[in-house]
């Protein structure tokens, strides 16, 4: 049984867009490109850049290929004529030249054909790997880090709320009399404050300021969601896709980085 194996994606930035490849993963025949465009670009550009880019990655790594382009929105870019979003290309055996289609059942069928599975490992040579049992050893690595800092959370948890109330309960009760009258001026403390405060005599910290204010401004927010539950609905649209922009221009912006470096 061949070993299954999990190529990092490569990244690359473009003048307007940049491309993500990932090479098969696991026992899949075929890999998967994404340009993910910075700014609106007609259907043509597109068209364009996904030409450019399938010629170019399977140049560089002759596997067969399932392409999308999305916006900056990471909305999924589809064909003006109303065709499938989804480009599929191979290398034909016969002729040599790549072909493309829209249609991913020929892409099934040409894999159907194909021979045995090839040898990732010589095709991705540039391209770090990692094997399933690696894979699976990672995950239990983590599932123990989490289980970890579980333990570690109850025992924090467990001190708190049981281990130091009940220590200084015992404490108090067999240590000295002073530490009542502490504990006792502290109660009073306390009550003094929350009554100053009652009446208006005491000023609230700045802490207690920004936690009321950001209170009172919960509040409004969720009067006015409550009152208008479509535009409430367009509102959070809208900052999904400011955020959706806002990662990708991130992560252009470190690409550009690393190819200017």
């Amino acid at each position: 049984m061949n070993q299954y194996l999990y190529f990092d994606s490569i990244r690359e930035r473009r003048e307007s867009y940049f491309a993500e490849y990932q090479p098969p993963v696991a026992d899949s025949q075929f890999a998967t490109l994404s340009l993910i465009f910075l700014h609106q670009v007609s259907w043509e550009r597109v068209t364009e850049s996904l030409d450019k880019e399938i010629r170019f990655w399977m140049r560089r790594y002759p596997v067969p290929l399932m392409v999308w382009a999305y916006d900056d929105k990471e909305d999924i870019l589809r064909p003006t004529d109303g065709g499938r979003d989804c480009l599929v290309a191979w290398i034909s055996p016969d002729s040599g030249e790549i072909v493309q289609s829209r249609n991913i059942n020929e892409l099934t069928d040409f894999l159907a054909q194909a021979p045995a599975q090839p040898d990732w490992r010589t095709i991705y040579a540039d391209v770090p790997v990692r094997t399933d049992a690696e894979v699976k050893a990672k995950a239990h690595e983590r599932s123990l880090e989490q289980a970890r800092r579980a333990r570690l959370l109850k025992i924090a948890l467990a001190l708190w709320l049981a281990v130091i109330p009940a220590g200084y309960a015992i404490f108090e009760f067999l240590g000295p009399e002073w530490l009542g009258l502490i504990g006792l001026a502290f109660v009073l403390w306390k009550a003094i404050r929350i009554a100053s405060r009652i009446w208006g005599h005491a000023t609230p910290s700045a802490r207690e300021v920004a936690k009321a204010e950001k209170k009172r401004k919960m509040e409004h927010y969720f009067y006015h969601c409550e009152r208008n539950p479509v535009g409430f609905l367009r509102l959070r649209s809208e900052n999904f896709e400011n955020d959706a922009r806002e990662r990708i221009r991130k992560e252009a912006d470190e690409l550009a980085t690393k190819t200017d470096q």
